[in-house]
């Protein structure tokens, strides 16, 4: 039987800039090299144990949310072209029709060529290399997409002649959704039990043949993806990539205390992003939701034929967390900001109420005018102190950690549903290894591969690297997450700890009746 090698959310980007020979600003993917040294030795130990494998990248594999809006040579009329010997810098990268979406691929993969040679090395070698998409590529289902990869593996030169190089690319498959293999794995990116990074309708293969309606689709942006194309990106580097919007606040205070220059700015200078967000709003009716929704309902039914799930699919599907779209966000934003004036106006009323209390005491009390001016400074010290005390507890104080418990309880609940003893998820950026609670030897794993990107865990305390190349390896029917070591040339087991108090509503489900 075949390995599962499973990676999830590289992030890559635009790569280098040719003109700078620096890397785009918003790149996130520095690993070309240590990424091809693993491919080259995942050959290498598969023909030394006689075991092929099939490479799975897990969603998230290319960031096309996350791209600098540089627009492309097309976009630009050619007195413009002449003029300018680097091109104009839009505020937002723009909406991904298939076209352009495949364009931007191509252009990624040309700043990522070790990366290209890496894979085309895999499937020289007559292994199978599957894509499967994330929310930061959806796109991956789109044919000129998927084309536009395969012309980027040619190119690399690492495919042998004519030949080789038709019977290399039979072994390159993109899958709309999840890789199953019945009674061994289920593998998905897992965002879809994210409530804010969950797409209602997430098959859109055919909308290729629908051009308005992919205009529609963009409607369909979980409130995640929302997020980082219109106002993440305008950070900058500093933000890498947010996983969930729950870590909004660490930005937001790390900005007010180190940088609150470039948070003004940002603010200033992106008033585009909140008419976005009404337009959004208002640009949403149902008749706007009807085609890419029946679209969807199509190629679910198509594929719990071909899958032979049937209607099993079609539970999996209700599985998805679609509680927090933007509609309801605004309704929420709009309720936080209603409290939080409120309360700014009780908190003044409070503060000036207690200062003229204390004014006021120090008036009564029979000093002279010396004796009360130094009581009235070290009164207003001590105030002025605890105030700013108490503001930068409010800025400074961890937030609370992105909860996994939702994503467990689905691997939980999909381990049962298509009765697999391994699921694995990407998408949090936490390597997971926990056990979902069976009958008898009906005990399921779940595995999260993290990510190959840096990992900023200044409030976890956990014995590992910023950057820690994890993957998952299914061998038979048991998994090992792994991690790939470019100093020692060789995976070694991820390094995690049991929770000494899990969480109270953590993912451990009943034995079933």
């Amino acid at each position: 039987m075949h390995d599962l090698i499973v990676v999830s959310d590289l992030h890559i980007g635009r790569g280098k800039n040719p003109e700078s020979g620096r890397y785009y600003e918003l790149e996130a993917f520095f690993y070309d090299d240590d990424f091809r040294r693993f491919c080259e030795w995942l050959i290498a130990d598969s023909r030394a144990s006689g075991r092929d494998f099939k490479l799975i990248f897990n969603g998230d594999t290319f960031d096309l949310l996350r791209l600098d809006p540089v627009p492309l040579p097309e976009d630009m009329d050619a007195s413009e072209t002449r003029r300018r010997s680097r091109p104009e810098r839009s505020t937002f990268a723009p909406v991904l029709t298939p076209s352009r979406a495949g364009a931007e691929l191509a252009r990624i993969l040309d700043g990522h060529p070790r990366f290209c040679s890496a894979i085309a090395k895999v499937l020289a070698a007559g292994h199978d290399v599957i894509v499967l998409p994330g929310n930061h590529d959806i796109e991956v289902q789109w044919e000129p997409v998927q084309q536009a990869m395969r012309e980027a593996l040619v190119g690399s030169g690492d495919l042998g002649d004519a030949d080789s190089t038709t019977q290399a690319l039979g072994h390159l498959h993109f899958l709309p959704w999840f890789y199953h293999e019945p009674g061994r794995a289920w593998i998905e990116h897992g965002c879809q039990y994210d409530p804010e990074n969950a797409f209602r309708y997430p098959l859109r293969r055919e909308l290729v043949s629908l051009p308005d309606a992919v205009h529609e689709a963009e409607l369909d942006n979980p409130l995640g993806n929302f997020f980082q194309r219109y106002l993440f990106n305008a950070f900058g580097h500093i933000t890498f990539i947010v996983p969930s919007t729950r870590a909004n606040a660490r930005y937001l205070k790390w900005l007010s205390v180190n940088d609150p220059a470039l948070l003004l700015r940002v603010v200033r200078s992106h008033w585009r992003f909140w008419w976005q967000v009404v337009k959004r709003v208002l640009k949403y009716p149902s008749r706007a939701r009807t085609r890419i929704a029946e679209n969807h309902a199509r190629e679910l039914a198509e594929l719990a034929e071909q899958s032979g799930l049937g209607e099993t699919l079609f539970t999996i599907d209700k599985l998805k967390d679609t509680r927090t779209d933007l509609v309801q966000a605004i309704r929420g934003f709009g309720w936080q900001a209603l409290k939080a004036s409120f309360a700014l106006l009780l908190v003044g009323a409070l503060v000036l109420g207690t200062w003229f209390a204390g004014y006021h005491a120090i008036n009564q009390v029979t000093l002279g005018f010396v004796g009360k001016a130094a009581l009235f400074l070290t009164f207003s010290f001590l105030f002025l102190v605890m105030l700013f005390g108490a503001l930068a507890f409010t800025l400074l104080r961890g937030g609370a950690a992105v909860p996994p418990e939702p994503m467990r309880r689905a691997a939980a609940e999909l381990a049962r549903l298509v009765d697999v003893p391994v699921v694995s998820f990407g998408h949090s950026h936490d390597e997971v290894l926990w056990r979902n609670i069976g009958v008898g030897d009906k005990s399921s794993w779940y595995f999260n591969t993290g990510t190959w990107i840096a990992v900023f865990t200044h409030d976890v305390l956990l014995p590992r690297e910023r950057v820690q190349f994890t993957f998952l390896r299914i061998r038979e029917r048991l998994g090992e997450l792994l991690h790939w070591s470019p100093g020692r040339n060789e995976p070694l087991p991820v390094i995690l700890l049991d929770e000494e108090r899990p969480r109270r509503d953590a993912a451990r489900p009943e034995a079933p009746d």
